[in-house]
């Protein structure tokens, strides 16, 4: 506003007006929730918290162990509510947590009539993404490769009249029958001797060279050969009863435990009787448990009559 008096600055005011809130808290314990669905079956029925006060009214929880309706009859349901007769707007949060204290991940909003309700267990937010990603292992890769080409081979074997390159430290490695024949006082022909290579391949008796290539290619990526990869059109789950047989010769033990667990997925009642022997046979408890199982089930004794 200007005056008579001058060139002055005019003159700043501010005023706030603050809305007052109050803030609570208030814990409801479930003490027998079993009981308490036992008691009140029927959805609907409630149990109502002991009345307490923030913001200078009155409230209470409605505890309902069967649902709030029939729709809920599987859940529970758990209201806040106003006992004094009048409009009040406020926010609530709930946080449930089990005995051990966790809160499940679980988030609801609903709006009800003049009230903002969060059922908010307070889970925190995800981890950012990592600013760097590790790619999984490819070991198992390399060393495949490492096989296929038999690039610094340094022992073969052969098997059925096949001939297999290898390199004697992953075999050592692997299996302690290999480390004593490769390694040990009576090491076998093709090993390392006085700086120099035998290049004398190792005979391998009473085995097939599917099966020895299939125990190579475990003992180098730890996977066995699928059956559409399996060469010679051969089916690889009938190598796995002659690789249960080559681990337990080599000391092998995830190997036969391995092969053992995918023998398992083949009992049936053509094979139940056969892969029941040949359990007993090589000390494979678990697939004769299976077998087993599968002969205690009248339906399934059906099964091996028809087949025969």
């Amino acid at each position: 506003m200007p005056t008579s008096t001058g060139s002055r600055k005019p003159v700043r005011s501010a005023s706030t007006i603050i809305a007052g809130t109050e803030s609570g808290q208030h814990l409801l314990k479930i003490d027998g929730y079993s009981h308490t669905k036992d008691k009140l079956p029927t959805p609907g029925s409630n149990v109502k918290s002991r009345s307490f006060r923030v913001g200078g009214h009155s409230w209470h929880i409605s505890y309902y162990p069967s649902g709030n309706d029939s729709d809920k009859a599987n859940c529970i349901s758990i209201f806040l509510n106003l006992d004094d007769d009048v409009d009040v707007k406020a926010q609530f949060k709930f946080s449930l947590l089990d005995r051990a204290g966790r809160q499940p991940a679980r988030l609801q909003k609903q709006r009800v009539g003049t009230e903002d309700i969060d059922v908010d267990t307070a889970t925190p937010p995800p981890p950012p993404p990592p600013t760097v990603v590790v790619p999984p292992s490819d070991l198992h890769r390399h060393l495949g490769g490492l096989l296929a080409t038999g690039e610094g081979a340094d022992v073969t074997f052969e098997v059925s009249g096949k001939t297999f390159a290898a390199h004697r430290l992953v075999l050592a490695a692997r299996s302690p029958v290999f480390r004593a024949e490769l390694f040990g006082p009576s090491k076998e022909l093709g090993a390392t001797t006085g700086g120099a290579v035998d290049h004398t391949a190792i005979r391998i008796d009473d085995m097939e060279a599917r099966d020895f290539e299939a125990l190579l290619r475990y003992m180098y990526t730890d996977s066995l050969p699928e059956p559409e990869t399996t060469k010679g059109g051969g089916d690889a789950a009938a190598m796995l009863p002659d690789l249960v047989a080559a681990a337990s010769r080599y000391k092998m033990e995830r190997l036969r435990l391995v092969c053992e667990h995918k023998l398992c997925e083949y009992v049936n009642g053509r094979t139940v009787v056969s892969m029941l022997a040949f359990a007993r046979e090589h000390h494979c408890d678990g697939l004769k448990e299976k077998c087993l199982r599968f002969l205690d089930d009248p339906v399934k004794v059906r099964e091996i009559v028809k087949a025969r």
